[in-house]
């Protein structure tokens, strides 16, 4: 007990940084007769607690999960506001698996997409995943955002998501 205390009033004289998660999504839906680009939306996203909770017990070495890896997003009709405290999408009704990632320096950039078959409806909600698995609402939910897209089997659509750590 006693190191603590003295941990704290050493710490408390040091600089501080807070550091954010900033969470944005590009959605862009896409005709499957032309390829192009038919609507686009560039929305911030919510961090959810999971998702921050994950991240800072990565950061402490713990095993959290299995991996703690984002690695699907999921699309649903759910038209909740967002919450800090969500931990799966209101009404989840499909999802995919990470089609490509990058990281530059503190911006990680990740591409989902969903194949003409898949994800079709008025789509009202989205969310990123760690340790997901192909079942619905499964994993820890990253972060969360309301949308409002039209997907038919005529369609595809991309989203990626941009975490800039600050």
């Amino acid at each position: 007990m006693a190191i603590m205390k003295k941990l704290r009033a050493l710490a408390k004289d040091l600089p501080t940084e807070n550091a954010t998660l900033h969470g944005k999504m590009i959605i862009e839906k896409r005709s499957v007769l032309t390829g192009e680009i038919t609507e686009t939306i560039v929305i911030d996203n919510l961090v959810c607690n999971t998702g921050k909770n994950t991240i800072a017990a990565r950061l402490n070495g713990e095993t959290v999960l299995t991996n703690g890896i984002l690695n699907y997003m999921a699309v649903g009709t759910g038209t909740n506001i967002p919450a800090v405290s969500d931990t799966t999408l209101q009404t989840e009704i499909a999802r995919t698996t990470v089609s490509s990632n990058s990281r530059s320096l503190n911006i990680a950039t990740i591409t989902f997409f969903f194949g003409s078959a898949s994800g079709n409806g008025t789509l009202r909600e989205a969310g990123a995943f760690f340790d997901g698995t192909p079942t619905l609402n499964s994993g820890a939910l990253f972060d969360r955002v309301n949308i409002n897209v039209t997907k038919t089997t005529a369609d595809t659509l991309t989203i990626t998501l941009i975490v800039t750590v600050n």
